[in-house]
C-alpha cells in the first residue's frame, strides 16, 4: 500500500481540496493510504468531516515560528520584485518605521532579477531549516509522496524540506491566483508543481526558479461544483430562506474586512440611504476577518451572511472554509444581479456566473493617504490584471457607485466578452474536471 501525506494548514484547503473529488480520485484503487495533517485543535472537526477508512487525520501541534523561518520568510518575501510586495514593504515600514529593513527589502527586490541570488537564498534556507520538525510522522508512516496544498505555508515548507531530505517525492500546489505576486520566492522547491491556469504558470516562470517541464496545469478544483454539479434551488424558496423579496433586484456585496480597511460600514450605510426600496443587498462577510458595522443597522432589505467555521478563541483568521460556504456562495451569486467588492477572488466566481462586477476604489467619507487607502489594492499585480480584462467597473465615488449599480441592473449583458476572456485565462478549462486532473496527476507521480 502506498502512503500519501496531504497538508491542510491553510483554512481554504478543506474547501479547495479535501471536500472536493480530489481525495476519492486519489484512492480509487483502494491501495492508497492518505494521511491529512491539520492543526491539532482542528483534528476532531476534520475527523467528523472526512470519514473514510483509508484516510487518517493527524493533528500537528501549533508552534511559534522559528528565527530561521522569520529570516528566510523576510528574504523570500523581498527577493521577488512585484508591485504588491513593494506596497507591502511600505505598509510594514508605516507600522514599525524600521528604515534598515525597508532599504534592504528594496535592494533585495532589484537583486531578485538575478536567478543566481534566488538560488543562493534557497540554498542557505534549505541548509539551515529544521528538517526534522515532523520526523515522528515520517518515521511512523514512511510516506511515498508528500502533497503540499499550499506551498507558501510555513508548515508546508517544513514538510517539503523533510521530504526532500529523505528523498521522498513531493508535489506542491499554488493555492490561489494572487499567491505568486503576493507571497515571494518558494522556500523549498517541490519536485512537481500544480497550478490552476497558464497565467499562474507564466508567473512561476517569471518570478520563481523552477523548471517549466515540472509544472502541471489543472484548473480550479473548487470551481468544479459551479461548472458541473450546481443546480439552483427555487427562487422563491431561496429568498424566503434569507428573508428577502424574490421580486426585488439584488446586489451581492463582499466587504473586505478590518485587516484591510475600516470603511465597509460606510458603503452599507450608503446602500441603505441611497438605494430604491425595490433593491436589496446580500452582505457576504469574509470567512477570515471581522467586518466593523459601526453605526450601520441593517433594515429588511439586507441579509448578512456569516461564513467560515470558527474554533474557540482562535479568531476569524483561522476559520475553516467549508463546502457549505461554496454552496451558499453559488446560490448568492446565481440569484444576484450585480456583485460589488474591492478586487477579491469573488470577482472570478462572479464571472463564472456571468454577473456584472463593480469594484469600490474609494474610502467612504475619508480621504486616506494612499498606503492606507483601498486605492492601493488597484495597484496589486493580480487586481490590476483583473481590471485589465475589461469586465469590471471601477468606481471612485459614491455617485459613480450608485450610477454603476443602476446601469448594470438594467444592462447585465455588458462586458460579457471580458468575463469570457477572464474565465479562459483564470479558470482554465470549464469542463468541471479539475479535481480529476489533480487526482490523476498525483496518482501518476506516486
Amino acid at each position: 500500500m502506498k502512503t500519501i501525506f496531504i497538508t491542510s494548514f491553510n483554512p481554504f484547503i478543506l474547501r479547495n481540496i479535501l471536500e472536493t473529488k480530489v481525495l476519492p480520485g486519489i484512492s480509487l484503487n483502494g491501495n492508497t493510504r492518505i494521511v491529512v495533517f491539520v492543526p491539532d485543535y482542528k483534528k476532531k472537526f476534520f475527523i467528523e468531516k472526512i470519514k473514510k477508512e483509508n484516510i487518517l487525520i493527524e493533528g500537528v501541534e501549533v508552534q511559534k515560528i522559528s528565527k530561521q523561518d522569520i529570516i528566510f520568510r523576510y528574504l523570500n518575501g523581498s527577493i521577488i520584485n512585484t508591485k504588491r510586495l513593494r506596497i507591502r514593504h511600505s505598509e510594514v515600514f508605516l507600522k514599525d518605521r524600521n528604515i534598515k529593513n525597508y532599504i534592504a527589502s528594496v535592494i533585495l527586490g532589484y537583486l531578485g532579477y538575478l536567478p543566481l541570488i534566488k538560488k543562493i537564498i534557497q540554498f542557505f534556507d534549505y541548509k539551515t531549516i529544521n528538517k526534522t520538525k515532523f520526523k515522528h510522522y515520517f518515521d511512523t508512516y514512511k510516506p511515498d509522496l508528500v502533497f503540499s496544498t499550499d506551498i507558501f505555508h510555513n508548515d508546508d515548507v517544513h514538510f517539503l524540506a523533510e521530504a526532500r531530505y529523505r528523498k521522498i517525492k513531493t508535489i506542491g500546489m499554488v493555492r490561489s491566483w494572487d499567491n505568486i505576486t503576493n507571497k515571494g520566492l518558494f522556500r523549498v522547491n517541490p519536485d512537481k508543481l500544480i497550478v490552476h491556469n497558464d497565467y499562474i504558470k507564466k508567473e512561476v516562470q517569471r518570478y520563481q526558479v523552477f523548471s517549466n517541464k515540472n509544472i502541471f496545469v489543472s484548473g480550479i478544483p473548487q470551481f468544479d461544483y459551479y461548472l458541473k454539479e450546481y443546480k439552483p434551488v427555487d427562487r422563491v424558496d431561496y429568498f424566503k430562506g434569507i428573508g428577502l423579496d424574490p421580486n426585488n433586484k439584488t446586489i451581492l456585496f463582499a466587504p473586505h474586512g478590518e485587516r484591510f480597511h475600516h470603511t465597509d460600514w460606510e458603503i452599507l450605510q450608503f446602500f441603505k440611504e441611497s438605494l430604491l426600496q425595490d433593491i436589496q443587498v446580500i452582505v457576504r462577510f469574509p470567512p477570515n476577518d471581522v467586518v466593523n458595522l459601526n453605526t450601520f443597522v441593517p433594515d429588511s432589505r439586507f441579509f448578512i451572511r456569516q461564513t467560515g467555521k470558527g474554533f474557540l478563541d482562535r479568531g476569524p483568521k483561522d476559520n475553516e472554509v467549508e463546502f457549505s460556504d461554496t454552496k451558499s456562495l453559488a446560490d448568492d451569486l446565481y440569484f444576484s444581479d450585480v456583485v460589488i467588492n474591492y478586487g477579491s477572488t469573488i470577482s472570478i466566481d462572479a464571472a463564472v456566473f456571468n454577473k456584472p462586477v463593480i469594484l469600490v476604489a474609494f474610502d467612504g467619507k475619508e480621504k486616506l493617504p494612499y498606503i492606507k487607502s483601498v486605492r492601493r489594492f488597484f495597484d496589486y499585480d493580480h487586481v490590476k490584471a483583473l481590471v485589465n480584462y475589461g469586465f469590471v467597473e471601477v468606481v471612485d465615488s459614491k455617485k459613480e457607485l450608485l450610477s454603476g449599480i443602476i446601469f448594470y441592473l438594467e444592462n447585465r449583458k455588458i462586458n460579457e466578452n471580458g468575463r469570457k476572456k477572464l474565465i479562459e485565462d483564470q479558470v482554465y478549462k470549464i469542463d468541471g474536471l479539475s479535481c480529476n486532473r489533480v487526482a490523476e496527476y498525483i496518482n501518476k507521480n506516486l
